[in-house]
């Protein structure tokens, strides 16, 4: 008995393993292409779905641009230093509908007379994404079909004040161009299955419409709001946006807020699935020229930490 039921279980594996889209055997129904099995012919395996730009609250476009404007001051160490940082926010979906799946697969039972066609998902090797905005481009890429929702490009200060001049004037000019490589075979000369790829590509284009979305877009001068008495202190880390260090797993900041005897220490961590900024809030008001001590702890991949001086 219990070498039936592995040999049923032997039998089920190697089903799934020997099941194959076939590339030279597919319909375009409903914008979408579907490639079928290259032996079962009920079994039909279906492209990933185009990125379409999400949405937001209000039904506002998820696309937005922010700049940060920062003087250094006595206070903090670095007087008279000046930066700018900008960061593009683009939230994409690749989500397909039930009502198309429905029509997907009533077409194939028209087509093919298959009276209940299976859909699977196209298998994936790989995936290279490109964001395109003027001669800057950010590039990414995985050994997976790409499951990511928010694509974040951070700028320097001349790309973040072109981008900006060129929303104010609806002259924007961005697009996401995605290429996933789909696996599976194809017969060759002798009439032999060989294992094959295509390169299956899609290109969104992101309107930035400040006119119509200015809550979408935002110039914060951070020294500006740094009033006397002020309760709270803007923490940004740029490190895993701009991917500075791809073995950093985590970068830790110790604030040292100076009260009298020992001074009062609030720690922040930043990860790559946290967000890139953070406040951190000043129980006692307190002299902004004031120096602030800092220590910041870089935990790499491997589990290793190296605590820097304050």
């Amino acid at each position: 008995m219990k070498r039936f039921i592995l040999f049923i279980a032997i039998m089920l594996f190697a089903g799934n393993v020997f099941a194959k889209p076939d590339l030279g055997n597919y319909y375009d129904i409903e914008d979408v292409r579907l490639y079928k099995d290259h032996k079962k012919n009920d079994i039909y395996y279906i492209t990933p779905s185009r990125p379409v730009l999400a949405k937001r609250s209000q039904s506002l476009p998820d696309a937005s641009l922010e700049i940060y404007r920062y003087l250094g001051r006595k206070g903090t160490g670095d007087s008279g230093k000046f930066w700018v940082k900008g960061l593009l926010n683009i939230g994409i979906l690749r989500d397909r509908g039930k009502q198309q799946v429905k029509k997907i697969k009533k077409a194939i039972v028209k087509i093919d007379k298959v009276r209940y066609p299976k859909l699977r998902s196209m298998p994936v090797s790989g995936t290279a994404g490109k964001l395109l905005f003027a001669d800057t481009d950010l590039k990414w890429s995985q050994t997976s079909r790409w499951s990511g929702k928010r694509i974040r490009l951070p700028l320097d200060d001349v790309t973040s004040q072109v981008l900006w001049n060129a929303a104010e004037a609806g002259q924007t000019q961005v697009s996401i161009e995605m290429a996933e490589t789909l696996i599976g075979v194809k017969k060759n000369k002798d009439g032999q299955w060989e294992d094959a790829l295509v390169v299956f590509s899609s290109t969104l284009p992101v309107l930035l419409d400040m006119e119509s979305h200015p809550s979408l877009f935002s110039k914060t001068d951070l020294g500006g709001n740094m009033v006397r008495g002020y309760t709270g202190i803007e923490i940004f880390c740029f490190d895993f946006l701009e991917n500075l260090d791809e073995n950093l797993y985590s970068k830790v900041v110790e604030v040292a807020i100076p009260t009298l005897g020992k001074p009062l220490i609030q720690t922040v961590t930043f990860r790559q699935d946290s967000d890139y900024r953070t406040r951190v809030k000043v129980k006692l008001s307190k002299d902004r020229d004031i120096t602030y001590r800092i220590r910041i702890t870089r935990v790499v991949l491997e589990g290793s930490s190296n605590i820097g001086p304050w």
